[in-house]
């Protein structure tokens, strides 16, 4: 790496001792360093890089929505644009609720496998991601304290908690004195005027990071995407993703039990994506990861005739006769495949509805894409901004949707205001 960076190997030893290269790690009095990092800067460089445009004209920069890309979108606006004012408007009681849940309140914020048939959009997304790429966003990251730790590609703070991630986010937007109204709500905009229930504010640009429907519980109702569409905006259909999904077939018998298998979705007879992963059945469907990925590529299919999820159980094996399902299954699972007909290695249960928002991870749907630039800049008001969940981005569960959310947000900031 010394010869590849061109720097002295003490320098690097220093670096990865004070955490300067995100994934690094002591083995005896050896520094492994991942294949990927990148160059770690000076500290001169980091300091004009996160500070640049220190002379620019004040600017009244408003951000809607205090979630993961409003708040990271403020935080680094206002690192490059220090004598921009930034605030956030926010309808909850407070920043960053969402994250809270985020990998079951672990926070797999980023991933370092490969981003190829994760997105939907494919051509306009990759690029955005590419450009804050995971050594990026994890070196950033580092800078604020939240380091990390690897579980295969999944990327969690190393305090596996999702608390240590908005803390420190938190606590960067107090450090920047950035400027945060809770508890209050957008109704619209006109003018370069934004209105709220409480309110009347001016701003220069206007940023749009609000979610779209999915966990209403903790704040996302779609009101926003309603106010857009009365100002012309063309919106796709939201519909839940990462979710679980009803089926046709009864399957109350076996509620509640998990089995491993290799999951196939069919649409229209054709194999549209398949994925190793554990199953759980519900009272009227599945879930589990694996099914919660196969709503997302569902859903990139408006109009199809027939739906079909096939289970195979014991991909490994090539024939298991009916007599040894219940060596490799659940008593319960190998009698009810038994008294169903169905074969161990292909057992096909029939799409019947995706479950709603309220157990929905994200949303899919929204700011149509053609309502924007590569720049993220609206083509109807070149004031105005998307970023995050409100457009029609999203992604299958690793981490995938959080680096959508923080590259979107890292793309704005990059702009020339």
């Amino acid at each position: 790496m010394a010869k590849q960076w061109n720097m002295p190997t003490r320098t690097i030893r220093y670096y990865c001792q004070i955490g300067r290269i995100p994934g690094s790690f002591l083995t005896g009095k050896t520094w492994n360093i991942p294949s990927e990092a990148e160059k770690p800067l000076r500290q001169r460089n980091i300091h004009k890089t996160n500070c640049i445009n220190s002379d620019d004209k004040k600017l009244n920069i408003v951000i809607v929505g205090g979630g993961i890309s409003g708040v990271f979108a403020a935080i680094r606006l206002k690192e490059k644009h220090p004598n921009f004012h930034i605030s956030i408007f926010e309808k909850n009681n407070k920043l960053l609720r969402k994250i809270y849940v985020t990998g079951n309140g672990r926070c797999n914020f980023a991933n370092r496998g490969d981003l190829k048939n994760k997105y939907n959009h494919e051509s306009f997304v990759l690029p955005i991601i590419n450009e804050f790429s995971f050594p990026k966003l994890s070196r950033y990251f580092e800078t604020i304290g939240i380091h990390y730790k690897l579980i295969n590609d999944l990327v969690y703070p190393l305090s596996e908690t999702a608390e240590t991630v908005a803390l420190l986010l938190l606590k960067k937007v107090e450090e920047l004195g950035i400027e945060v109204h809770l508890n209050e709500k957008v109704i619209d905009y006109q003018n370069h005027h934004l209105l709220t229930e409480q309110g009347t504010y001016n701003f220069d640009y206007l940023v749009f990071a609000g979610g779209g429907k999915a966990a209403p519980q903790l704040g996302s109702d779609g009101n926003l995407l309603t106010m857009l569409n009365n100002h012309g905006y063309k919106i796709v259909s939201n519909q839940p993703s990462l979710c679980p999904i009803k089926v046709k077939e009864n399957v109350n018998l076996i509620e509640g039990l998990r089995a491993k298998a290799l999951v196939t979705l069919f649409i229209d007879n054709k194999e549209i994506h398949s994925e190793d992963g554990e199953v759980l059945f519900k009272k009227d469907g599945l879930s589990g990861i694996v099914i919660f990925n196969m709503t997302h590529f569902i859903n990139q299919y408006k109009v199809s005739k027939k739906i079909e999820i096939c289970l195979n159980f014991a991909p490994q094996i090539s024939y298991l006769s009916e007599k040894e399902y219940i060596e490799y299954l659940h008593p319960r699972l190998a009698n009810y495949l038994l008294n169903h007909h169905f074969d161990i290695h292909h057992t096909v249960f029939t799409f019947k509805a995706l479950y709603d928002f309220a157990v929905a991870q994200v949303t899919s749907g929204g700011i149509s894409l053609e309502e924007v630039n590569s720049f993220l800049i609206s083509k109807r008001e070149k004031d105005v901004f998307f970023i995050g969940e409100i457009l029609d981005v999203d992604a299958v569960c690793g981490g995938f949707n959080i680096m959508w959310a923080l590259a979107s947000a890292e793309k704005i900031s990059n702009n020339h205001f």
